[in-house]
């Protein structure tokens, strides 16, 4: 699946995350920007995608995500029992067939939300060495309130990360995207279906997580903390790395958000869909849509992957298209909010039509 230079790779460090990075690199040109930049001058210039109804719809879609106290706890809190009263992590749930249970918590993640889900063993190469770690039982937007202003210290986002004892597999879940709004991107709805699918993490991971907690065993539940989603995502089976960066699965494309819960639930793990896997690197190989389409130029179109990084916010070591994410970031800064062209352009993403922003307000 990876063609890894062990002496070149190491443990991705969070506070290289361009959106952790703008906070503290000055040699950036996005140094302290972020989506507000630009946000008035956009409302004022009455673009088509770009009016005040649409920045409303963004900001509404992360609502879950950002206020939801505990989405992305690393434990329960005991004041729910809704008239059980059960201590539900006195004892451990008796599995009897890995296998059936395995499908079992599968069934459990579709039915609160998510469109795809795979298990995969826990590989620490894809586990931040260090991170932010969000106090316990706080919101987003609670904890990241200083980060965001840029007054927290640099300690803050740098602390080691490392998994409890035991926890040693993963399940990885991806949330599809709207359609529709997808289409329309790099304009505001196409921002508002990756913020609503942001929310739906939250409700997802905040249920599955509470779930396996009910079953006496432990539950990790992330976003984009932690760890690296995407190698997750691929050891998973769900899918492949694409030119874009991003994950392409046979169902959706790259037009999802992905989504996991560390675990020590004794579950069995998914292959790697390797067959999909080599569909996607013959693909891209001859495919290059998402770098015709990218507004800054931040793909590549060279025909072969590299092990060479375009810079620090890069993870070396492995063989693969590496996106230029600073210039990629400046795109972000200057449109008021993420892009989403090399989702929407992507054969993958199996878009049957491309509206306007007016299209995707007035369609019924």
């Amino acid at each position: 699946m990876y063609e890894i230079d062990e002496v070149k790779y190491h443990r991705f460090k969070q506070k290289n995350n361009m959106l952790f990075r703008r906070l503290w690199d000055k040699s950036l040109s996005t140094y302290n920007q972020m989506l507000d930049t630009n946000l008035e001058k956009h409302i004022e210039s009455k673009k088509d995608g770009y009016s005040r109804i649409d920045f409303a719809l963004v900001a509404a879609g992360w609502t879950v995500y950002e206020k939801f106290p505990y989405a992305f706890t690393w434990e329960g809190k005991d004041l729910m029992d809704i008239g059980y009263g059960v201590n539900w992590m006195k004892s451990k749930h008796i599995i009897e067939n890995r296998e059936s249970f395995t499908k079992t918590i599968k069934k459990a993640a579709k039915l609160y939300g998510a469109s795809l889900v795979g298990i995969a063993d826990v590989n620490e190469k894809w586990i931040y060495k260090t991170g932010f770690i969000r106090p316990l039982q706080a919101s987003e937007a609670e904890a990241k309130q200083e980060v965001r202003k840029g007054k927290a210290a640099d300690s803050i986002y740098d602390q080691p990360i490392d998994l409890p004892n035991g926890i040693n597999k993963v399940i990885v879940m991806a949330v599809e995207m709207d359609e529709d709004a997808i289409s329309t991107a790099p304009t505001q709805p196409a921002a508002a279906a990756s913020a609503i699918a942001y929310s739906k993490i939250a409700f997802i991971i905040s249920c599955l997580g509470e779930f396996v907690r009910n079953l006496g065993y432990r539950a990790i539940q992330c976003g984009n903390d932690t760890a690296l989603s995407i190698p997750l995502a691929i050891d998973a089976g769900l899918g492949a790395l694409g030119r874009n960066g991003l994950l392409l699965t046979p169902e959706l494309g790259p037009r999802v958000r992905i989504c996991k819960i560390f675990t020590d639930l004794p579950l069995i793990s998914d292959e790697p869909n390797q067959r999909f896997i080599e569909k996607i690197k013959n693909y891209c190989k001859n495919c290059s849509k998402c770098a015709e389409a990218c507004e800054n130029d931040a793909i590549t179109k060279n025909e072969n992957p590299t092990f060479t990084p375009t810079s620090i916010s890069n993870n070396p070591g492995v063989k693969k298209y590496y996106v230029d994410v600073e210039k990629c970031f400046e795109f972000w800064v200057e449109n008021s909010s993420d892009c989403g062209n090399c989702i929407m352009v992507c054969p993958f993403s199996k878009i049957k039509e491309f509206l306007s922003p007016s299209e995707f307000w007035n369609k019924t």
